[in-house]
C-alpha cells in the first residue's frame, strides 16, 4: 500500500482536465448520425469501417410485414441511443444511476477480434460517444448530451408470418435477407435455436496451464440486438438468449461477486476485451500471458478466490461495489479507499480534502475535484508490471485483505492510516503517528497475500518460517505468519482482533488476550519471536488449569463435548439443537454465549 500519494496526484490531473463550464444538450434529432467508425488494435494504421444497415429498424421490420401483405403496424420495442458525457460524474451517472450497458463503438460495424474503437471526430483524450438500447419510455438525462439513432423492433424469439400462398417465414431471418445478409451455413431447424456457449481461461504462468476466469461477464450482440451473462467457476457460459446470427462477443470484467475491474476508458469505466464475431454456437477464449487481456484475467481470479474466502470463514468481504484500476506498468499497489472516506486526510497528516488539494496546487479545483473523485476514484489499485500470475494472485490478496480491514473499521481508522503513509513516506521507520496502525494493517495484509498464495497452489504453510522479506524492518508480518501456521489462532480469529480502537500492538494483544485468553502465551511468545514485545498483563484464568477448550462455534446440531476442565467462549446454539459439556471436573462459560429459542445446553461435572 505504498503509491497512495502517486495515485491521488495522478487522478486529480486526469480528472480535472475533464471538467467543462457548459454542456450543449442533445435531443433525439438523428441528422448527425455516427460517421464512418474507425479502429487501432495494436498500434497500425487506422483502419476505416462503414455503418451497416441496421436490420432490426421499425422501417426494416415493417418492411417485411407489408411485403407479405401482412397487416401489422409497427411499433418500436427499443431505440438505439448514444450518449456523449461531459465529465467523469456524467460517465457514471450513466452507469449507475441509469443502469446502463454502455458500448464504446457503434453497434452496426464489424468491430474485429481485439480492436480498440477511437472515434476520430472526438479529440483525443475527451469522452467519447457511448453507443446502447434503451425502452421507447426511457427518461432520458436533460444534462447528458444524447442522440437517438434509430428506432428499433426486436422480434420476439419464434415471431413468424404464415403467408397465404404457404410456408412460415421467420420475421426476424426475413429482416437479415432482405438488407442482403447472408444465412449463417447451418441446418435450416437449428436457425434462431443457438444459445452461445464457451470457456475462457488465462494462463498461470507460474503452473504452466490455463485455468478458468471466473465469474466475469460475457457479453454478446448482433447489431442492437444484445444479451450478458457470467462465468461459472469453471470458466463456461451460456448466454441467456438466443441469436440466429452469429455475434460480436467481449469479455466485460464485470463480476457477478460484486467487483469491477477499470481499464479500457482510464479510471472511470469497466475494462474489456472485445473478442470479434463468431458463430451462434458460441465462442471460447484461451488468454495468454503477455496479451491485452492477461493482466485483468488474472486481478479478476485473485480476487474472486478472495471473496469465496471470506463467504467460507466469516471474514468480511471488502465493501459492495468495489472499484479496481490495474496499471500494467506499475509494480506497486495499494487500497486507498478514499471514495469512502468522509474523515479529513492529507498530507500533512491532519488536514482536510481541500486542505489536501491546496497542498498539491490545486486549491481553486478543490471543492470540483473532490466531488469527483468520490465518485470516480478506485478503491484498490493493482500494479502488475513484470509479475507472474502467482505473484499477481499474492499481491491481489495483499490488497483484498485491507479492504476488508476497512469493512470492519471504517473510515476515521483508514484516514489516519493513509495520512501516516503519506506523511511519512511509503512505511517510514516506525516512529510518528499511527505508526502501529501503520504497522497491524500491513503485518495483517503482507501475511494475508503470501497464506492465500500458498493456499491456491496447495503448499503447507506449517513447517515454513516467513521467507519473503520484511517490506520495512519494523513491519512484522511474520507475526500473523505464525500465528496462522503453528494453528494458534485461524486467519478468522485474528480479523476479529482488527476492529476499531486497536491501533498499536498493545492494543492488538490486549484484544487478543481478550477474545482467547486459553491462547495467552502462544499468542505472547509469536510477537516476541518476531521483535515485538507486549506490554499487556496476561489474562486471570483463575485457580483451573483449562485443558479443553470450546470457542467460536455455532452448534446448529445437537453435539457432546468432553475434557477435564473445559473453557468455553463466544458460542450460539441455535436450529433447536442441544449442547451437552461433559466434564470431569469443571465447565467455565464465558461470554458471549447465546442459547437461542428452542435450542438446550446440559452440564455434567464430576464422575
Amino acid at each position: 500500500m505504498k503509491k497512495i500519494y502517486s495515485v491521488i496526484l495522478l487522478l486529480a490531473v486526469m480528472l480535472s482536465s475533464c471538467t467543462k463550464d457548459e454542456t450543449d444538450i442533445m435531443t433525439d434529432d438523428n441528422s448527425n448520425a455516427p460517421a464512418l467508425a474507425k479502429t487501432r488494435s495494436d498500434g497500425s494504421d487506422m483502419v476505416e469501417y462503414e455503418l451497416l444497415p441496421n436490420p432490426y429498424t421499425v422501417d426494416v421490420i415493417q418492411g417485411v410485414y407489408d411485403s407479405y401483405n401482412v397487416s401489422k403496424t409497427i411499433e418500436p420495442t427499443d431505440l438505439y441511443v448514444r450518449f456523449l458525457p461531459q465529465d467523469s460524474l456524467q460517465l457514471i451517472a450513466l452507469k449507475n444511476d441509469y443502469d446502463l450497458e454502455l458500448f464504446d463503438y457503434p453497434l452496426n460495424i464489424e468491430l474485429p477480434e481485439d480492436a480498440v474503437y477511437q472515434d476520430t471526430t472526438i479529440p483525443e483524450g475527451s469522452f467519447t460517444w457511448l453507443y446502447t438500447t434503451v425502452k421507447p419510455d426511457f427518461a432520458f438525462p436533460k444534462e447528458i448530451p444524447y442522440e437517438v439513432i434509430e428506432e428499433c423492433y426486436i422480434p420476439a424469439e419464434d415471431e413468424t408470418i404464415s403467408p397465404t400462398r404457404g410456408g412460415i417465414i421467420n420475421v426476424e431471418e426475413a429482416a437479415f435477407l432482405s438488407l442482403g445478409y447472408p444465412l449463417e451455413e447451418q441446418e435450416p431447424e437449428t436457425r434462431g435455436k443457438r444459445r452461445p456457449e464457451g470457456t475462457i481461461r488465462v494462463y498461470d504462468d507460474y503452473a504452466g496451464t490455463f485455468v478458468p476466469v471466473k465469474g466475469v461477464k460475457i457479453r454478446c450482440h448482433r447489431f442492437i440486438k444484445w444479451s450478458t451473462t457470467f462465468t461459472d467457476e469453471s470458466g463456461h457460459y451460456t448466454m441467456d438468449s438466443k441469436f440466429r446470427f452469429g455475434p460480436h462477443y467481449a469479455i466485460v470484467f464485470d463480476n457477478r461477486k460484486g467487483f469491477d475491474i477499470w481499464g479500457n476508458w482510464g479510471p472511470i469505466a469497466r475494462a474489456n476485451l472485445n473478442m470479434g464475431w463468431h458463430s451462434n454456437r458460441g465462442h471460447s477464449r484461451d488468454i495468454n500471458a503477455g496479451s491485452f487481456a492477461w493482466d485483468w484475467a488474472a486481478v479478476n481470479n485473485a480476487t474472486y478466490d478472495y471473496y469465496k474466502m471470506c463467504e467460507e470463514t466469516g471474514i468480511a468481504k471488502p465493501p459492495r461495489n468495489l472499484k479496481i484500476w490495474v496499471f500494467k506498468r506499475w509494480t506497486t499497489s495499494s487500497t486507498p479507499m478514499l471514495r469512502r472516506i468522509v474523515h479529513p486526510i492529507g498530507y500533512n497528516g491532519n488536514s482536510s480534502w481541500k486542505n489536501f488539494f491546496i497542498n498539491i496546487g490545486y486549491g481553486t479545483l478543490a471543492t470540483v475535484l473532490n466531488q469527483m473523485l468520490k465518485k470516480v476514484l478506485p478503491d484498490i489499485t493493482i500494479g502488475t508490471g513484470g509479475h507472474s500470475y502467482r505473484k499477481v494472485y499474492d499481491v491481489v490478496n495483499h490488497e483484498l485483505s485491507h479492504a476488508s480491514h476497512f469493512s470492519q473499521v471504517g473510515s476515521a481508522h483508514w484516514a489516519k492510516y493513509i495520512s501516516y503513509i503519506m506523511t511519512y513516506g511509503s512505511y517510514g521507520n516506525g516512529t510518528g503517528k499511527n505508526a502501529e496502525l501503520c504497522g497491524i494493517g500491513e503485518m495483517w495484509g503482507y501475511s494475508m497475500g503470501h497464506i492465500q498464495e500458498h493456499e491456491y497452489y496447495k503448499e503447507s504453510i506449517v513447517n515454513r518460517v516467513y521467507y519473503f522479506g520484511s517490506p520495512s524492518g519494523w513491519i512484522k508480518p511474520h507475526v500473523v505468519w505464525d500465528l496462522c501456521r503453528k494453528s494458534i489462532l485461524t486467519k478468522k480469529q485474528i480479523y476479529d482482533c482488527l476492529v476499531v480502537g486497536v491501533d498499536t500492538y498493545d492494543r492488538l494483544v490486549a484484544k487478543m488476550y481478550e477474545k482467547y485468553p486459553e491462547k495467552a502465551d502462544e499468542i505472547e511468545k509469536a510477537f516476541t519471536d518476531n521483535g515485538i514485545t507486549p506490554n499487556v498483563p496476561k489474562p486471570d484464568t483463575g485457580d483451573l488449569t483449562h485443558d479443553a477448550f470450546y470457542t467460536d462455534k455455532t452448534v446448529s446440531s445437537s453435539f457432546i463435548f468432553s475434557g477435564n476442565n473445559i473453557l468455553t467462549r463466544n458460542v450460539t446454539v441455535t436450529n433447536s439443537a442441544k449442547l451437552t459439556f461433559r466434564a470431569n471436573k469443571s465447565v467455565t462459560i464465558n461470554s458471549p454465549f447465546t442459547i437461542n429459542q428452542g435450542a438446550q445446553l446440559e452440564m455434567t461435572c464430576g464422575n
